[in-house]
């Protein structure tokens, strides 16, 4: 009698299969989740940068006098640090806001001041 090659894969060759299998799922898997969390974190960060633009905007248009100021807008805090610069018709405004988990945004800039 003579004996026919087997056909098919062992029982080792399917799990060894199978675990290669689950490694990469698994990998994916933390891979979306990392994405994901990245997706909010850099929408909190960009909508903390929108408010420290409209701060400087908001201090451009309306030179605030040197000293500090804080607050609570848009469920962010906010900081913002107003300091005479070297020439007498510029101020220095530091504006810091901290939106909760993820980074802080800090944004420095000189503002002219109107002569009255």
């Amino acid at each position: 009698m003579t004996r026919r090659p087997a056909r098919g894969f062992t029982l080792v060759e399917v799990l060894v299969a199978l675990v290669v299998l689950a490694t990469g799922v698994v990998a994916l898997e933390r891979l979306a989740v990392r994405s994901i969390a990245t997706i909010g974190d850099d929408g909190r960060t960009t909508d903390a940068m929108l408010l420290a633009r409209a701060l400087h905007a908001e201090a451009a248009l309306a030179p605030p006098e040197p000293g500090h100021s804080d607050g609570m807008r848009a469920g962010l805090h906010w900081t913002r640090d107003v300091a005479p610069a070297p020439h007498p018709r510029l101020r220095e405004v530091h504006v810091r806001v901290t939106p909760g988990d993820a980074r802080d945004v800090e944004l420095v800039e000189l503002i002219r001041v109107p002569t009255t």
